[in-house]
């Protein structure tokens, strides 16, 4: 069954929304968003929230001031579930095992940022801009697409935020 595009999903951005951030998580907003190398991807700008379920679908990424030499001045937005939110107050008790042949840099060690360990400059670069109020399905297909590997299956539109890219429990700091 194919699925048919929508003009716009139903999602929101989170500021000025009239909803507020669950209790006990931090505003993110203007927090730094880091890639595996250690270097500055971009800023929180805001999140974007599907207001039915009240689950927060994506980070909407300032990229202005990045050290990857992306195009400036773009907004685009990252799947949630792609994501680790890293806490100053949780960054001593946190451990992570960083494989050094993988990255040599550790989040753990600094904490109030948001690391994005699988997105590479060059996926962040191919990320449609964000418009605020003009977020299609269509857009957001692209975003997948863009982020997994090419061998992932179709899935179906109702399915579609139960994607491991929406996984928020990856994001949101737990108690370990």
């Amino acid at each position: 069954m194919a699925t048919q595009e929508k003009v716009a999903t139903s999602l929101e951005e989170l500021h000025n929304s009239g909803y507020e951030i669950a209790g006990g998580q931090p505003d993110i907003t203007g927090w730094d968003i880091i890639t595996r190398s250690g270097k500055k991807a971009g800023d929180v700008d805001d999140l974007l929230f599907d207001p039915d379920t009240n689950k927060v679908r994506y980070i909407i990424a300032d990229l202005d001031k990045n050290e990857l030499d992306l195009d400036e001045e773009r907004m685009v937005l990252i799947p949630i579930g792609l994501a680790e939110l890293y806490t100053k107050s949780k960054a001593a008790h946190r451990k992570r095992q960083v494989d050094p042949a993988f990255s040599a840099y550790n989040p753990g060690e600094h904490g109030n940022l948001v690391y994005i360990p699988t997105i590479s400059a060059q996926q962040l670069d191919s990320l449609p801009l964000y418009e605020k109020g003009r977020l299609s399905r269509h857009t957001e297909i692209a975003i997948r697409k863009i982020l997994e590997p090419a061998n992932r299956s179709e899935h179906e539109e109702d399915e579609f935020y139960r994607h491991d890219h929406f996984n928020e429990d990856r994001f949101y700091d737990r108690e370990d």
